[in-house]
């Protein structure tokens, strides 16, 4: 039976003046065992994410490198399935549309990376950032504009009031 690991739960970690923050170690664990399994070379030490805008939520959207061959593969079957198109063509605009807007952030072994301000800026991530799990990706949210957006979700509202309140010990 395959092992899959998913992100899961949310995390609130603060975010300084330059938008270091830690990836939580959660996440970090999901990915180390992933890198672990997916990879060839049992030796690489490359702390890495792909982290760019989401292409619906106003939020950034991450992933591990062994979900990018993933992504790869949906969009060539989704390109595959959509009958009389040019293929190349599609395949360069899907790709360039799911690729070229993620960048590699490195992250350290605490977990410590940097938001660049271009990325702090499309989601509005100031002093916190909202970490949450989507199962094989995460999102990272101002915890402000989660809750505006997702306010017709009761559990995640439930969720981010409890990580406030655990934070604020409130």
């Amino acid at each position: 039976m395959e092992i899959i690991d998913f992100f899961h739960g949310g995390i609130l970690n603060a975010v300084d003046a330059k938008g270091r923050v830690s990836l939580p170690s959660s996440f970090r664990g999901v990915i180390d065992r992933r890198v672990r399994r997916d990879s060839s070379d049992a030796s690489s030490d490359d702390r890495l994410i792909l982290l760019g805008e989401h292409a619906k939520l106003p939020c950034l959207e991450g992933f591990d490198p062994t979900y990018s061959r993933q992504l790869h593969e949906n969009i060539r079957r989704k390109v595959a399935a959509m009958g009389d198109v040019d293929v190349m063509e599609a395949m360069d605009d899907e790709m360039a549309e799911a690729f070229g807007s993620k960048t590699q952030i490195a992250y350290d072994g605490a977990g410590r990376m940097v938001l660049s301000a271009p990325m702090r800026r499309a989601a509005g991530i100031t002093d916190t950032a909202l970490f949450v799990g989507g199962g094989e990706t995460f999102q990272i949210w101002n915890p402000d504009t989660f809750r505006t957006a997702r306010a017709d979700k009761p559990r995640l509202i439930r969720m981010l009031d409890s990580l406030i309140a655990e934070r604020t010990g409130k």
